[in-house]
């Protein structure tokens, strides 16, 4: 009897992901010692297979970086999505001495951490400091021209580059969507943060809301890709603001200090803070 394939039928297989039965063999004859002896050997050397044919490995989304490959099996920091997540009723001002409390169908608020951006929020910058740093964005606003904008909307979100500006390396997946909501979880490359990223058609306008799940701040990541989405949209007619030093100072200093305090040198990449030595400017005291 003739032994299985060669390597190659068994690289290709891997490629399609085919899986290949591995089970404890029985005893067998003397005629099939030297065949089963060459399987083992063949199912030795699978795992060379698999990244000799560029099949990611299976905790990866479909558009991780190449890179994903190298950090798949470092401990990932996933983390918990909050439990009301989606369109609910929301209360805001609930607690402000200046402004009466409304409440809404809409996307959920932020802590006040700088690790969030949402249309959800106080809406006096002095009741929204109270809880930590202004988080609160604007409505995006489709052209007028636009029959369909959620349907633009979700086009330009799914066309989204997996490791523009040096993040989301592990690629996103979109969760859950309809004609009017739509939520995707994104995945940074190495220690496997996952962010969470709401749109929600109201009232012919777009409530946004993206936040990581853990950490205090996100280096930026998550105003890196709103700032990144909605530009692609911008050349379409939306009319949406840019998330940046001045519309949010509080947030761009905490990261731009975890950015100038970490250890980590591809965080800094793209950032004003890359190469050797470079350090943020700070008053001398004393």
């Amino acid at each position: 009897a003739k032994c299985p394939g060669p390597m190659l039928a068994l690289c290709l297989a891997s490629s399609q992901g085919i899986v290949l039965p591995h089970s404890t063999p029985r005893a067998a004859p003397a005629t099939t010692t030297a065949c089963s002896s060459r399987r083992d050997a063949l199912l030795g050397a699978l795992a060379a297979c698999t990244a000799a044919a560029g099949v990611r490995p299976a905790s990866a989304f479909d558009n991780a970086v190449p890179d994903y490959a190298n950090y798949a099996d470092k401990a990932k920091r996933k983390g918990n999505p909050p439990k009301d997540l989606g369109v609910l009723k929301r209360t805001i001002n609930a607690d402000s001495i200046n402004a009466d409390p409304l409440t809404y169908n809409g996307l959920r608020k932020c802590d006040g951490k700088p690790n969030c951006f949402s249309t959800t929020g106080d809406e006096l910058l002095e009741d929204r400091i109270l809880t930590g740093v202004d988080t609160l964005i604007k409505p995006w606003k489709p052209p007028a021209g636009d029959a369909a904008p959620f349907k633009s909307l979700k086009a330009a979100v799914k066309a989204y580059t997996p490791g523009q500006g040096f993040i989301d390396g592990g690629g996103f997946q979109v969760v859950k969507e309809s004609d009017t909501y739509l939520y995707l979880n994104f995945e940074a490359l190495k220690k496997g943060y996952i962010d969470d990223l709401e749109f929600a058609l109201r009232d012919g306008m777009i409530d946004v809301r993206s936040s990581s799940r853990v950490g205090q701040t996100d280096f930026a990541v998550n105003a890196k890709r709103l700032n990144y989405i909605a530009a692609a949209l911008r050349k379409d007619g939306w009319t949406i603001e840019e998330i940046n030093p001045k519309s949010h100072p509080d947030y761009w200093d905490a990261a731009n200090e975890g950015l100038d305090l970490t250890f980590d040198k591809d965080r800094r990449r793209g950032t004003d803070l890359e190469g050797e030595g470079k350090r943020l400017d700070r008053p001398n005291i004393g």
